[in-house]
């Protein structure tokens, strides 16, 4: 099964969290976000089994994995 990802993006001056069906929090600092981020993926690892990770979008079109479950 594929791993599910939460990703983190520059918006606004700050960073915004979703997952692969909506936006979730808006965040001031980098850190906030991947701690809620990391949180939301563990809830979900954890609920369903399936695999889950948090990336951070670094622009263009590249990307870092910061923490994975599973």
């Amino acid at each position: 099964m594929e791993r599910i990802l939460f990703t983190i993006s520059p918006v606004y001056n700050g960073w915004q969290v979703r997952d692969e069906l909506r936006n979730r929090d808006w965040f001031e600092q980098l850190e906030d976000a991947v701690a809620s981020a990391d949180t939301l993926a563990q809830a979900r690892h954890a609920l369903t089994g399936n695999s889950t990770g948090v990336l951070v979008d670094v622009g263009e079109g590249d990307a870092v994995m910061r923490a994975r479950h599973g």
